[in-house]
Protein backbone atom coordinates (compact mmCIF):
# COMPACT_ATOMS: atom_id res chain seq x y z
CA UNK A 1 0.00 0.00 0.00
CA UNK A 2 1.38 3.41 -0.92
CA UNK A 3 0.20 6.75 0.44
CA UNK A 4 1.12 9.90 -1.48
CA UNK A 5 1.71 13.23 0.23
CA UNK A 6 1.32 16.22 -2.12
CA UNK A 7 2.61 19.34 -0.40
CA UNK A 8 3.35 23.04 -0.85
CA UNK A 9 6.08 24.98 0.90
CA UNK A 10 5.18 28.10 2.86
CA UNK A 11 7.51 30.33 4.88
CA UNK A 12 6.02 29.27 8.24
CA UNK A 13 4.95 25.68 7.54
CA UNK A 14 4.59 23.07 4.81
CA UNK A 15 0.98 22.18 4.00
CA UNK A 16 -0.14 19.04 2.22
CA UNK A 17 -2.82 16.52 1.32
CA UNK A 18 -2.36 12.84 2.14
CA UNK A 19 -3.91 10.57 -0.49
CA UNK A 20 -4.56 6.88 -0.93
CA UNK A 21 -5.14 6.48 -4.65
CA UNK A 22 -7.58 9.25 -5.55
CA UNK A 23 -9.06 9.47 -2.03
CA UNK A 24 -7.88 12.18 0.35
CA UNK A 25 -7.30 10.80 3.85
CA UNK A 26 -6.43 14.11 5.53
CA UNK A 27 -4.55 17.38 5.26
CA UNK A 28 -1.06 17.63 6.74
CA UNK A 29 1.12 20.21 8.39
CA UNK A 30 4.92 20.10 8.67
CA UNK A 31 7.79 22.45 9.55
CA UNK A 32 8.93 24.68 6.67
CA UNK A 33 11.68 23.71 4.23
CA UNK A 34 15.15 24.24 5.74
CA UNK A 35 15.98 27.07 3.32
CA UNK A 36 13.46 29.32 5.09
CA UNK A 37 15.89 29.44 8.02
CA UNK A 38 13.60 28.46 10.90
CA UNK A 39 15.96 25.86 12.36
CA UNK A 40 13.40 23.11 11.74
CA UNK A 41 12.85 21.36 8.45
CA UNK A 42 10.55 18.95 6.66
CA UNK A 43 11.46 15.62 5.10
CA UNK A 44 12.94 15.55 1.61
CA UNK A 45 10.85 14.24 -1.30
CA UNK A 46 11.11 10.49 -1.72
CA UNK A 47 9.59 7.14 -0.75
CA UNK A 48 9.70 5.99 2.88
CA UNK A 49 8.47 2.87 4.64
CA UNK A 50 6.01 3.51 7.48
CA UNK A 51 5.89 1.50 10.71
CA UNK A 52 4.11 1.85 14.05
CA UNK A 53 6.25 3.04 16.96
CA UNK A 54 5.38 3.48 20.62
CA UNK A 55 6.95 5.40 23.47
CA UNK A 56 5.77 5.94 27.04
CA UNK A 57 6.15 9.70 26.59
CA UNK A 58 4.14 10.21 23.38
CA UNK A 59 2.17 7.00 22.90
CA UNK A 60 1.62 5.68 19.36
CA UNK A 61 3.21 7.39 16.39
CA UNK A 62 4.06 6.32 12.85
CA UNK A 63 7.74 6.09 11.99
CA UNK A 64 8.80 7.38 8.58
CA UNK A 65 11.86 5.38 7.60
CA UNK A 66 14.88 6.24 9.74
CA UNK A 67 14.25 9.97 9.59
CA UNK A 68 10.89 11.12 10.82
CA UNK A 69 7.45 10.42 12.21
CA UNK A 70 3.76 11.10 11.84
CA UNK A 71 2.16 12.09 15.12
CA UNK A 72 -0.75 13.94 16.64
CA UNK A 73 -0.31 17.71 17.01
CA UNK A 74 -1.82 19.20 20.13
CA UNK A 75 -1.01 22.80 19.26
CA UNK A 76 0.92 23.28 22.49
CA UNK A 77 4.32 22.28 21.13
CA UNK A 78 6.31 23.57 18.18
CA UNK A 79 6.48 21.61 14.95
CA UNK A 80 9.36 19.11 15.19
CA UNK A 81 11.86 18.58 12.37
CA UNK A 82 11.00 15.75 9.98
CA UNK A 83 7.53 15.32 11.51
CA UNK A 84 4.20 15.23 9.72
CA UNK A 85 1.00 16.14 11.55
CA UNK A 86 -2.38 14.99 10.15
CA UNK A 87 -5.12 17.63 10.16
CA UNK A 88 -8.84 17.17 9.47
CA UNK A 89 -9.43 20.78 8.40
CA UNK A 90 -8.33 24.38 8.96
CA UNK A 91 -10.08 27.45 10.32
CA UNK A 92 -10.20 30.56 8.13
CA UNK A 93 -7.14 31.94 9.97
CA UNK A 94 -5.13 28.79 9.17
CA UNK A 95 -5.38 27.16 12.60
CA UNK A 96 -5.45 23.35 12.25
CA UNK A 97 -8.53 21.59 13.64
CA UNK A 98 -9.23 18.02 14.79
CA UNK A 99 -5.60 16.94 14.59
CA UNK A 100 -6.01 14.09 17.09
CA UNK A 101 -9.02 12.77 15.15
CA UNK A 102 -7.09 12.90 11.86
CA UNK A 103 -4.17 10.99 13.40
CA UNK A 104 -6.42 8.33 14.96
CA UNK A 105 -8.28 7.78 11.68
CA UNK A 106 -4.99 7.44 9.80
CA UNK A 107 -3.54 5.09 12.42
CA UNK A 108 -6.66 2.90 12.30
CA UNK A 109 -6.44 2.68 8.51
CA UNK A 110 -2.77 1.70 8.60
CA UNK A 111 -3.16 -0.77 11.50
CA UNK A 112 -5.37 -2.93 9.29
CA UNK A 113 -2.60 -3.12 6.68
CA UNK A 114 0.15 -3.89 9.19
CA UNK A 115 -1.98 -6.62 10.83
CA UNK A 116 -2.22 -8.33 7.42
CA UNK A 117 1.57 -8.17 7.08
CA UNK A 118 1.48 -5.54 4.31
CA UNK A 119 4.24 -2.99 3.74
CA UNK A 120 3.01 0.60 3.91
CA UNK A 121 4.97 3.27 2.05
CA UNK A 122 4.76 7.05 1.94
CA UNK A 123 5.72 8.88 -1.23
CA UNK A 124 6.35 12.61 -0.72
CA UNK A 125 5.94 14.89 -3.72
CA UNK A 126 6.38 18.67 -3.39
CA UNK A 127 5.43 21.56 -5.62
CA UNK A 128 8.20 23.98 -6.46
CA UNK A 129 8.63 27.11 -4.40
CA UNK A 130 6.53 29.76 -6.15
CA UNK A 131 9.13 32.53 -5.93
CA UNK A 132 12.88 32.81 -6.08
CA UNK A 133 14.48 32.50 -2.67
CA UNK A 134 18.15 31.81 -3.37
CA UNK A 135 18.68 29.53 -0.39
CA UNK A 136 15.75 27.37 -1.58
CA UNK A 137 17.20 26.93 -5.04
CA UNK A 138 20.30 25.16 -3.69
CA UNK A 139 20.03 21.38 -3.74
CA UNK A 140 20.23 19.75 -0.32
CA UNK A 141 21.59 16.24 -0.17
CA UNK A 142 21.06 14.80 3.28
Amino acid sequence: MRLVLHRKYKATSTLGRLLLGQKQLCFTREPPKACFGTGKDCLEDGVYELEPIHSEEKGWEIGIGEKGKISSYTGDERLESCSIYPVTCYRADGTPMFTKLAFLQLMERLENEWERGKIVELQIVSEGIPYLLESCLEQSYS
